[in-house]
């Protein structure tokens, strides 16, 4: 192996070694991230609120009051 060859293993390493370093960081950040939405997304669901069924608790019911010809 050469100089030159030797050199290019080197630095090829210590850039798989910061690629892998930015990786684990960004994995610990958006495991974070993750926490904090389960942990959002928990106290929103801990609300009390009447029925509803695959997220539309929040929609109003615009026909609630007529006889149902619409």
């Amino acid at each position: 192996m050469t100089q030159d060859e030797t050199w290019k293993s080197k630095e090829q390493g210590a850039e798989t070694q910061y690629a892998r370093q930015k990786e684990q960081e960004q994995l610990a950040a958006l495991k974070e991230k993750m926490a904090k939405d389960a942990n959002e997304a928990a106290s929103r669901t801990s609300k009390s609120f009447e029925g509803g069924y695959g997220g539309q608790e929040d929609l109003e019911d615009r026909y609630a009051t007529t006889s149902g010809e619409h």
